[in-house]
């Protein structure tokens, strides 16, 4: 693609997840793999004399790659109500892409619980608020950070290489001031990876008690997608956002956001 010009066809913007390749992975978690079937003598692999190829997936959704989530990946969700699929209200809604560069050793006023160290990197609010005006007329947000290299698609989270997350005033903000549903990034989380467990940023997005586990009000439609790739020739700005998900009774499922310029859209009844 030249020109920073977008196919009609959209871009994905979710990570190709390699079985048998590197692999971006979050907290340790073990890589996702693929393994041919095999029941009695029946094995799905045609190179070992099978009939056809048949692959047993094994993943974890939260760690392994390109991911949406729902409020229920924080509540106890005993009726299952709150698979991505059963949540999203319309899988075509104008979105506004944004470029960040998260700020290292931060010296302002802004806070996190845990407290912010100077290893860590943060989004302020002012790094949102920036583009108010067109956070009032979209219902989803996708933040690229940069730097933006290629080493996302197959990174390894972990002490040596922490993601930078949102401060507590930025998650507010963007709760309080938008009417953001959908909420995208290319990290592996919007908290910060070390927080003893807390996952504050999810429970302000959500309006959650931090310490509660229950529904409380009507958040159950917004979710937040992980683990993105945002291409360097998508320029910030407006577009149509195509938010596809596996029909998965889990919180988390494997996702394929798709943009598609919001000309080519301009007839749909976007959300």
């Amino acid at each position: 693609m030249t020109d920073n010009t977008m196919a009609p066809s959209g871009i994905s913007l979710a990570i190709p997840l390699q079985f048998n390749g590197p692999q971006p992975n979050h907290f340790g978690a073990p890589p996702a793999t693929a393994q041919a079937m095999q029941s009695g003598e029946f094995i799905g692999d045609t190179a070992q004399g099978g009939s056809c190829n048949a692959e047993q997936v094994t993943l974890n959704p939260h760690c392994n790659g390109t991911h949406t989530e729902t409020i229920g990946h924080i509540i106890e969700d005993n009726n299952q109500q709150f698979a991505p699929y059963q949540v999203i209200q319309s899988p075509l809604v104008k979105a506004y892409v944004l470029t960040v560069q998260p700020t290292q050793n931060y010296q302002g006023s802004e806070s996190y619980t845990p407290a912010i160290s100077d290893r860590d990197a943060v989004i302020c609010q002012d790094m949102l608020s920036g583009v108010h005006n067109y956070l009032q007329v979209v219902k989803a947000l996708i933040i690229r950070t940069l730097p933006n290299d290629n080493s996302k698609k197959w990174r390894q989270y972990g002490d040596k290489w922490q993601p930078p997350f949102f401060t507590h005033q930025a998650m507010q903000w963007l709760v309080n001031e938008t009417d953001i549903e959908h909420l995208l990034v290319d990290m592996p989380s919007i908290d910060k990876m070390y927080d003893d467990g807390m996952l504050s940023n999810h429970r302000l997005f959500w309006q959650i008690d931090q310490q509660g586990r229950w529904l409380k009000g009507d958040q159950r439609h917004k979710t937040i997608t992980e683990m993105i790739y945002v291409p360097d020739e998508v320029v910030d700005g407006l577009y149509c956002l195509n938010l596809q998900v596996a029909a998965w009774q889990l919180n988390a499922v494997p996702a394929n956001p798709v943009l598609l310029p919001l000309t080519h859209a301009s007839t749909l009844d976007l959300g």
